[in-house]
């Protein structure tokens, strides 16, 4: 079930696109002590428009940018009521016009603990409050100030609380969550200031600003198959740029609100297949990206949890 919902957040980091590597890794299902799981998840997204700002804007010399992903995510049971996510995707992007070079490589690796920290049942329902924690750091040097890039570039640390309620197959779940995002040295010198801006930005180092995170995630799961349905908002935390010429990209100030579904069927004891859509419905200094996903999941199975 959770590397479902991890299917369904995949989504790939792009300068005109958004950091999404810590949102959908963390759902309310618990692994279990000592069992595994790992899936293997191919994601495309592709964009013709984008928010600048938030204002939605077309560039022919851009064209429409495509953004292939395949990711890794392996998850714990280190304990009854501790797991740790693990992720490693490795993203491919391009324009269909213009004179942005394709990028790709090995974006950022994540590592995650989810903790259930109170649970109540009542009867064959069940209400649980978690919390996690997770860091994410880029695997390797890729080109983070470009108008088409696979990352920002930064060093991560997400925090968030959940409530998880499951009552027969029907479950529902509710968090929030604070990303703190580190500064980027880029590989040349800016000299921007943005006198509304707290912290100006100049030299090779600048600043990325924070974001914070609801996602509200809801649907049927069963011994066999489930499906969901979800909304995700991130809104900047602080104030940051927008695009405009000479302004580095991993300082603009991203935000969005999407929608997706995913699904997943059980085809053996350990062995399984997933899909997923996604649209963005409005953004700021982001694609307005669309994407669909798939892929396996082998491992234990724990959708009754």
């Amino acid at each position: 079930m959770r590397l479902i919902t991890v299917t369904a957040s995949v989504l790939v980091l792009l300068n005109l696109a958004s950091k999404t590597q810590a949102q959908g890794l963390i759902d309310g299902f618990m692994r279990g002590q000592r069992k595994a799981s790992l899936a293997l998840i191919g994601s495309q997204s592709t964009f013709d428009t984008y928010y600048v700002n938030k204002t939605e804007t077309k560039n022919p010399n851009l064209g429409t940018v495509t953004t292939q992903a395949l990711t890794l995510v392996g998850t714990y049971g280190l304990g009854y009521d501790l797991d740790l996510i693990v992720a490693v995707p490795y993203v491919r992007t391009q324009a269909s016009a213009g004179y942005s070079p394709k990028q790709e490589g090995f974006q950022d690796a994540s590592a995650t603990l989810r903790w259930e920290a109170f649970d109540y049942k009542f009867g064959k329902t069940k209400l649980s409050w978690l919390f996690a924690v997770g860091y994410s750091v880029p695997v390797e040097n890729y080109v983070n100030d470009a108008l088409v890039a696979i990352g920002r570039g930064s060093r991560n640390l997400d925090g968030r609380t959940m409530l998880h309620f499951k009552a027969r197959s029907f479950f529902i779940t509710g968090q929030y969550g604070y990303i703190r995002n580190g500064q980027v040295t880029l590989d040349h010198t800016v000299n921007y200031y943005d006198p509304s801006q707290l912290n100006p930005n100049s030299g090779s180092v600048v600043n990325v600003p924070d974001v914070t995170e609801i996602i509200v995630r809801g649907g049927i799961v069963s011994k066999v198959f489930n499906i969901d349905v979800w909304g995700q908002q991130q809104t900047p935390h602080n104030r940051g740029t927008d695009i405009g010429p000479g302004v580095p990209f991993p300082t603009n100030a991203v935000g969005f609100t999407r929608v997706g579904a995913t699904a997943y069927v059980r085809l053996l004891k350990q062995f399984g297949l997933l899909a997923g859509y996604s649209a963005t419905l409005d953004g700021r200094n982001i694609g307005k990206t669309t994407q669909v996903n798939g892929g396996i999941v082998i491992g234990h199975w724990t959708a009754n949890n």
